[in-house]
């Protein structure tokens, strides 16, 4: 299978050299193309997050402006991810170009990614900002709604081992 074969494909390599570099993180999560069960729980993951954000837009029962605040943030924030998306696809290009070339610097590469990187971070804390501008809009009881669902989708992350190797520490 074409899974069975990628397994030891260059971009694999690549990845694992990177990943020795220490900035191996971002060469998975630029992989533009998931293999098996491992791009299905990708999707499947997106899916609830979508509806469990759907299920707290309806318990919150915005008024107008609360609603106006919520739908320019969901859009920007749908927009944002697939423009990131298509960034990724095209960064993962650029590196493996560079890195497939005779003698390529890797310190180089390597700061290539940090800087792919910061990008990211920063369109990341952009979407973060207009959710906290929806946040801030909030009266106190949709407040509490809005925590709860963060807790829970916090737990439901670790659950995912979303925290790294044995999800978030546990006191």
């Amino acid at each position: 299978s074409p899974c069975m074969k990628s397994k030891f494909s260059p971009r694999i390599l690549v990845a694992a050299l990177l990943l020795a570099l220490g900035v191996g993180g971002t060469a998975f999560a630029m992989s533009p193309e998931r293999c098996g069960a491992g791009g299905g729980r990708m999707e499947q993951r997106m899916a609830y997050g979508m509806k469990e954000m759907a299920r707290l837009h309806d318990e919150l029962k915005l008024d107008a402006k609360q609603e106006a605040i919520w739908q320019e943030a969901d859009k920007a924030g749908k927009a944002s991810m697939s423009e990131m998306r298509d960034q990724r696809r095209k960064q993962h290009e650029e590196v493996l170009a560079a890195v497939s070339q005779p003698g390529a610097d890797l310190r180089a590469i390597a700061r290539q990614m940090d800087a792919l990187r910061d990008a990211g971070r920063k369109q990341h804390e952009a979407n973060r900002d207009r959710w906290l501008t929806v946040y801030d809009s909030l009266d106190a009881a949709q407040k509490e709604k809005a925590r709860l669902f963060v807790k829970s989708r916090i737990e439901h992350m670790g659950q995912w081992g979303r925290f790294g190797p044995g999800g978030p520490a546990r006191n």
